[in-house]
């Protein structure tokens, strides 16, 4: 009678092993990349919906809107917020999150506030804005038309 134990070897469980640890070597830095792309592309998403939202909202109500830090100042990367008004008090429309740790937005020299028209257009600043992302290895550009018209990677031409 055949008394050996039925299972792995020794040598049977190491090689498996190795085989999953180079596996997992490959699978990490692409799962990064993947999250780090997918959070840029959130973010900027976010911003450019929330532009978008003030434009329409300026079109809609026949009135300017304005968007801006909700801190004031140009630190772009933290909450913004819509305003149905350049004057104060005006009402809080929308809030733009703020971006993640690590991830700056700069914008034309100077911005404090992007305020839209009741036709839509951008009537403060007097020329077209570009907006850079920049988190990590990931870079996007938000181009604000004077016709209001907001482009993601192209340029107002």
């Amino acid at each position: 009678m055949d008394h050996r134990t039925k299972g792995f070897t020794l040598i049977e469980l190491l090689i498996t092993l190795a085989v999953f640890l180079i596996l997992i070597t490959l699978a990490v830095p692409a799962f990064t990349r993947s999250v780090q792309t997918t959070r840029a592309d959130t973010e900027i998403g976010d911003l450019q919906r929330g532009l978008n939202f003030a434009r329409l909202e300026a079109i809609d109500r026949g009135i300017t809107t304005r968007v801006r830090p909700t801190a004031g100042g140009s630190v772009w990367t933290g909450e913004l917020t819509v305003y149905d008004g350049t004057g104060t008090p005006a009402n809080v429309l929308r809030v733009v999150p703020a971006m993640s740790s690590g991830a700056t937005l700069s914008l034309t020299s100077g911005v404090t506030a992007l305020d839209f028209n009741n036709l839509g257009g951008l009537s403060a600043p007097s020329t077209a804005v570009v907006i850079n992302y920049v988190s990590g290895a990931q870079n996007r550009t938000l181009n604000v038309c004077l016709n209001g018209r907001i482009l993601l990677g192209g340029s107002c031409g």
